[in-house]
């Protein structure tokens, strides 16, 4: 948990009055520019602590807590992997598909984000409850959208780890070993891929006919016309393996502040690193004026209040007893009916994070004094002045 040398939120605030000047932004993007420009500055308050041994003091400013946020993940990421340890069933493979769309479909996604993510999110699950129930199954899936590709342009498609197998309607586990002639895969890639086109397009054309608008011709033209990427992955094997596959995509943001390789404040200049899947997934670099970067990073501000990451089938919440039983079934622990939800502190002492340690004599600190938060100025100001 080290700091990074080069962050969004010192960009955003040396550069993000330029970038209000040349765009314009919505107000989900104002805002959360705003969070980050803020985040773990005198702004937000924060404490003073004081090692009772050697003396050291450590201020800590407080997080700005925004989910998009590269400085504000970690603990959240930690404590929903926590949460999902409950619902780990015993035994079984965690395959993961990834639904894609082409790119003729971005400008209307744009235009109706939360009503073409929500559609998405659908498509996906309908296409894969059919092939389970052409099994007479039903199965468990978590989805997590993203709206980026690694080079941070945009690229909205739904991660889905999917449970390799299913109850019957008698509520008895069985499990998929893979589609035939492909065991790495649970269904096969050429069918999904024609039957998510189908179910999202539909979904699209009903959805946009009553805000009375219309795919354009031209573009559905060329979604029927080319072929719809579905990958399918080889399943994690093991509770540790599958936590770590749901968690390193559960709370991802567009890109991290460790992936900033260079940042040039007095000319404006942005490099950062990204894979090359087209090539093999090699490494590479881009730079780019902070305005840009800027504008690229504002297309992943999600609408308020959307859901992300979202449970269907076993996995949902109104399945939770189907669950406990599933659980039992194959030798687990059941769920908990009532969960405690655990401390950030819990957390820490798990995953080994010296949180409010003295690092160099490894005692516990002692919280010294409280810096209250200041009253924000406005974005405009606050992008200009702000400083840790």
């Amino acid at each position: 948990m080290s700091r990074t040398r080069y962050e969004v939120g010192q960009i955003i605030r040396d550069w993000g009055g330029e970038f209000l000047s040349r765009h314009q932004v919505a107000g989900p993007v104002r805002k959360s520019f705003g969070r980050m420009a803020l985040c773990r500055t005198q702004y937000l308050g924060g404490h003073v602590e004081v090692c009772p041994e050697c003396g050291e003091v450590h201020v800590s400013y407080n997080s700005c807590r925004d989910r998009h946020c590269p400085k504000c993940q970690n603990k959240e990421r930690a404590l929903w992997v926590e949460m999902r340890k409950d619902e780990v069933i015993p035994g079984v493979k965690y395959f993961h598909v990834v639904f894609t769309v082409p790119d003729c479909l971005h400008p209307v996604a744009m235009a109706h984000q939360a009503m073409f993510y929500s559609a998405m999110f659908r498509a996906a699950w309908n296409t894969l409850r059919t092939f389970y129930r052409n099994q007479g199954l039903q199965g468990g899936i978590t989805c997590i959208l993203h709206t980026w590709g690694s080079n941070l342009h945009y690229h909205p498609h739904i991660h889905c780890i999917v449970t390799g197998g299913g109850v019957d309607a008698d509520g008895v586990w069985h499990h998929l070993e893979g589609c035939k002639g492909a065991r790495d895969f649970l269904f096969p890639v050429q069918a999904l891929s024609p039957m998510f086109r189908a179910k999202l397009m539909a979904m699209l054309t009903s959805r946009l006919k009553k805000l009375g608008e219309a795919i354009p011709q031209h573009v559905r033209k060329q979604c029927f016309e080319k072929p719809w990427v579905v990958y399918s992955r080889p399943p994690a094997k093991g509770v540790g393996q599958v936590l770590e596959y749901i968690g390193r995509y559960a709370y991802r943001v567009a890109i991290s502040n460790s992936r900033i390789l260079d940042y040039d404040a007095g000319e404006g200049k942005v490099t950062y690193d990204y894979k090359d899947y087209r090539h093999g997934g090699c490494h590479k670099t881009m730079t780019m004026s902070a305005v840009d970067f800027l504008h690229l990073f504002s297309l992943h501000i999600l609408p308020p209040a959307f859901v992300r990451i979202r449970h269907y089938g076993l996995l949902s919440p109104s399945c939770r007893d189907k669950l406990r039983i599933v659980q039992e079934q194959l030798g687990g622990t059941p769920a908990p009916k009532e969960r405690r939800k655990k401390t950030y502190e819990e957390v820490c002492r798990e995953q080994g994070w010296e949180i409010g340690i003295c690092p160099h004599c490894k005692c516990r600190m002692i919280a010294l004094d409280i810096i209250m938060p200041i009253r924000a100025p406005p974005l405009s100001a606050r992008v200009r002045t702000a400083s840790v």
